[in-house]
């Protein structure tokens, strides 16, 4: 039973606190508010704050709670975790459904609204807890060799553009020139992104299992296995569940119906991360290709009259679902085991 819920509101140089002394769901003191600078020296007066207003010396019984803001909301959240005080990291999207009508917009405002939907939703709270030190390592080289691919794209589809559209003139030979570099050093920092990539999951002997298993699975390739690893904080962050990891990844249809005159089809939700959904697009069509209980199962669904984009999005969530259970009981493919009838059975 929490007693004490502080609600953060976080921006770039400072983050807003409003904290609710609470029995059950009912507020039983005046709100009190402060405004913090985002850095250590703020995080330390936020705690002498908190016990000054909080009349409550049991810390167990505080929640911190904020919005998941990325980096803005790191150093806090590691911070209360290596003080030892429970700290809750919630989707943005789930404080702004769950308030109600809200008239006035201002920081002050928001970390009222999350201070009291912890205090109405604590029974389901997931404390914060950082990444491991190879975890996160990974994660940083993966993004950074993400964004590396998208600037070589760029320069490679501007140099074929030129190619196409303009005359042999001086500018364009030195464009020419220019895109060649760049494209080669880009292929080269790329390479040296893949080879950290695989030190990092070596160093690791969980990375290093769970990265063989993934990749064991024909068509899943080594930038899948590690986008799947970081964004599940290696499987961890949604206890194993193949539907949750779904979900997230953007794939689990959901219909929407209500009375007689709401009644849509099932279709994939757009809220999702863009770029774990393009690289599990390619895992799909490679393992159509490569994988041979896969491809019997798309052609079997274009066969009862499902689109394509539709079938390939199936693909993607049974592999999901074939990849969770694998991790789960730590085996690697098996192309004679029906993973399919099992998952049905499950």
């Amino acid at each position: 039973m929490k007693k004490i819920f502080i609600g953060i509101d976080f921006s770039k140089e400072k983050f807003d606190a409003t904290a609710i002394k609470a029995e059950g769901v009912e507020e039983c003191a005046q709100r009190q508010h402060e405004v913090f600078d985002n850095k250590v020296s703020g995080f330390r007066r936020l705690l002498r704050w908190v016990k000054s207003v909080a009349d409550e010396p049991d810390t167990g019984l505080w929640l911190f709670c904020g919005e998941n803001t990325g980096g803005y909301s790191k150093a806090l959240c590691n911070f209360l975790y290596g003080s030892g005080y429970d700290m809750w990291l919630e989707n943005a999207l789930s404080i702004k459904r769950s308030s109600a009508l809200q008239r006035v917009k201002s920081d002050k405002a928001d970390s009222g609204i999350i201070a009291e939907y912890a205090m109405r939703n604590y029974d389901q709270m997931r404390l914060y807890k950082p990444l491991g030190r190879n975890l996160e390592r990974l994660r940083e080289v993966f993004l950074y060799r993400h964004n590396l691919v998208k600037l070589k794209v760029c320069i490679t589809l501007r140099k074929g553009e030129k190619q196409l559209t303009q005359q042999k003139s001086d500018i364009s030979r030195f464009m020419a020139m220019s895109s060649k570099h760049l494209i080669s050093e880009f292929n080269k920092k790329i390479a040296e992104c893949d080879k950290r990539i695989q030190q990092i999951i070596d160093e690791d002997e969980e990375l290093q299992r769970n990265f063989e298993i993934i990749t064991s699975v024909p068509g899943v390739g080594a930038q899948n296995a590690v986008c799947l690893i970081v964004y599940t904080d290696n499987f961890s962050r949604f206890d194993y569940d193949s539907r949750k990891i779904a979900c997230y990844y953007g794939v689990a249809p959901f219909g929407r119906q209500s009375g007689t005159s709401v009644n849509t089809p099932a279709h994939v939700s757009p809220f999702a991360n863009k770029l774990i959904k393009a690289l599990l697009t390619q895992a799909a069509l490679a393992s159509v290709n490569f994988c041979p209980q896969m491809a019997i199962y798309y052609h079997r669904l274009l066969e009862a009259g499902k689109k394509k984009p539709v079938a390939v999005n199936n693909v993607k969530n049974k592999l999901l679902h074939v990849i969770t259970a694998m991790v789960r009981k730590g085996e690697k493919y098996n192309p004679d085991y029906d993973y399919h009838a099992a998952i049905n059975a499950a």
